[in-house]
């Protein structure tokens, strides 16, 4: 597909050559990057479910097009630890071998970079039988170029929303706490149109009987300690733009990792709040917010998320 020519399939607009053989800015090639295919029962309810023998059909993918300094996938995500390159049929099959073994869903963790290879993947699978929602699971700095592509292939969309504007901001105006944070100086731009379009293509989250995602829109926003990621900014935009019906899944798994390091992060010792989980009065602040915006189709998530959510790539069981 000719968005890769001169790659434009997230916010960086890099225009890599990838056929030519040039990597993009994520370090994405011609091949998928793949860490792991797993049944996650961790996940949001009407992904995970609520019986302890379903799950989410999470298929992980390496080269992220961020670069998140707390990202609890580093391993994959910027490190490309125990990964592989693999062709679209390859990917089908995962598909097809999750829902084999009970997937409710098939959750693509970070597509971003393999839009293409992706759409060939979802139409294999479903000409051999797939008949399971896709769930397309982004950092939420998509480009109009990817979702395009993925519009009628993709059931229910799970992006990140990650920072909102800081007091009296500009959208189109750099933000040096988005790119020192993020690696993307523009986010809020790019993920603001993208989020508008994942709901123009879905709507606001459906529900099976079994009270599994059908299709529609769900919202990550990682609350981070200090209100370093403006979430008192986010919430009244999402409400406003997005509508008071919006699933959001305000989440406290927060933990210091990848560049951050627990108590002592010298390189960021300008927020030392990174260097710690998250509080139970930060994150009911939050909550409280959200319910009095009228947002309550919210998730919320016990502290000790933190704990629990801490993915190792370099394990056969990433989650154990």
């Amino acid at each position: 597909m000719g968005i890769k020519r001169g790659c434009a399939l997230c916010g960086h607009m890099c225009r890599a050559d990838r056929y030519a053989g040039e990597r993009g800015r994520c370090g994405a090639g011609t091949r998928i990057g793949f860490s792991a295919a797993l049944i996650h029962p961790g996940e949001e309810p009407p992904l995970s479910g609520r019986d302890e023998n379903g799950g989410s059909g999470t298929i992980f993918f390496s080269r992220c097009n961020l670069s998140c300094v707390f990202c609890q996938n580093w391993q994959i995500s910027q490190a490309n630890q125990n990964c592989q390159d693999i062709d679209v049929d390859t990917l089908a099959e995962a598909m097809l071998s999750l829902a084999g073994r009970g997937a409710h869903n098939i959750n693509l963790v970070s597509p971003t970079p393999y839009v293409p290879e992706i759409a060939l993947a979802i139409s294999k699978a479903r000409n051999r039988g797939l008949k399971l929602p896709m769930v397309y699971n982004t950092g939420g700095y998509d480009s109009m170029a990817s979702l395009a592509v993925m519009d009628g292939l993709v059931d229910v969309y799970l992006p990140d929303a990650k920072i909102g504007l800081p007091p009296g901001g500009d959208e189109n105006e750099p933000d040096s706490i988005s790119m020192r944070l993020f690696g993307a100086g523009d986010y809020v731009r790019h993920n603001r149109k993208a989020l508008l379009e994942m709901k123009r293509q879905v709507g606001h989250l459906t529900l099976d009987g079994r009270g599994l995602a059908a299709k529609g829109l769900i919202v990550r926003h990682l609350v981070l300690p200090d209100n370093i990621a403006r979430t008192d900014a986010l919430l009244p935009w999402l409400r406003d733009n997005l509508g008071a019906d919006l699933h959001l899944s305000l989440m406290a798994q927060y933990h210091p990792a990848n560049r951050i390091q627990v108590g002592h992060n010298p390189e960021f010792r300008d927020y030392p709040g990174l260097g710690r989980p998250l509080s139970i009065r930060e994150y009911e602040k939050w909550t409280d917010l959200a319910w009095g915006l009228g947002l309550r189709n919210s998730y919320v998530q016990g502290l000790e998320a933190a704990m629990r959510m801490r993915p190792d790539f370099t394990k056969p069981d990433v989650f154990d």
